[in-house]
């Protein structure tokens, strides 16, 4: 297993408690040239089988929907509605990263896609609604 970092990438801090929870397990990173969150797949992070578990998978997805829509939209958004699709199992040591897409963005609902990918392939696509949220600063991360 590398330990290693890609280039562009740096710490993200979360602010919600249950995220900062999750960071405990790990170190969330973010590239601020696209707005990727990535994440070192480690041990904590497995089930049973040894392999990723498919929460932390679709936390990881929601968290990056969120945010990415937040920073791109300059609105403050919550989860409707989301979907997943498990494609291939993550495994211990893959550098994970969430890549969002804002499909169509209106004036209460926003609609965005999600891929997870590891060395290129793809791993997860999630499909979610967000709500825009009347709040003094433009938040969003999980």
């Amino acid at each position: 297993m590398t330990d290693s970092i890609p280039a562009g990438f740096a710490p993200w801090r979360p602010s919600s408690p249950f995220m900062t929870h999750l960071a405990d397990l790990g170190t969330l990173y973010r590239r601020d040239a696209d707005s990727v969150l990535a994440l070192r797949v480690g041990h904590a992070h497995t089930n049973t089988h040894g392999m990723a578990h498919g929460g932390l998978l679709a936390t990881l997805a929601d968290s990056a929907l969120g945010h990415t829509i937040a920073q791109q939209g300059q609105v403050s958004v919550v989860t409707v509605q989301m979907s997943v699709e498990y494609l291939n199992a993550v495994q211990p040591g893959d550098w994970l990263e969430a890549h969002v897409q804002i499909d169509k963005q209106g004036k209460r609902l926003i609609y965005a896609t999600c891929l997870l990918k590891a060395s290129g392939r793809l791993m997860l696509k999630a499909n979610a609604v967000f709500a825009v949220r009347h709040a003094a600063v433009a938040a969003s991360d999980g």
